[in-house]
């Protein structure tokens, strides 16, 4: 079981609050050998914040991570709504061991990060793309 470092709670109450800019959050582990997880970085730029902190493959290749993302979709400006996104980030370089440890830490991430509509699996930044993430939660009811 993964320990959860108290200030993702703390960010992702600020996520799902409509009073606050920030609408993005990323959990990571503390370390490579680590079952502590812990905020890693949180912004107001939406996906595509979320996404230059995944993007250096270089640096990110290895990297196994927790993603929420709140998302306004809506046909015009008055049919609005608020939708929240979930995803695990598996880099292309993730040992075997992390991989199969962040299948099972999901359950302890979901635990703090508990209400969303739509969940991904990502390990590719396309897989994170806008446009097909809006009609993936358009198509959730």
């Amino acid at each position: 079981m993964a320990s959860i470092a108290a200030e993702a709670k703390i960010a992702y109450e600020d996520v799902r609050n409509d009073t606050t800019p920030t609408n993005w959050l990323l959990l990571e582990y503390a370390d490579d050998r680590s079952d502590n997880i812990v905020l890693g970085s949180s912004g107001t730029g939406g996906l595509a914040e979320i996404k230059t902190k995944l993007e250096d493959v270089n640096t990110n290749k290895n990297k196994a991570a927790f993603g929420f993302v709140r998302v306004v979709v809506g046909n015009d400006e008055l049919s609005q709504r608020v939708k929240f996104l979930f995803f695990t980030w598996c880099g292309p370089g993730v040992k075997v061991m992390r991989k199969a440890k962040l299948s099972v830490h999901i359950s302890s991430v979901k635990q703090v990060l508990q209400t969303f509509s739509t969940e991904i699996a990502a390990s590719e930044l396309d897989d994170l793309n806008e446009d097909s993430v809006v009609t993936l939660i358009k198509k959730v009811k």
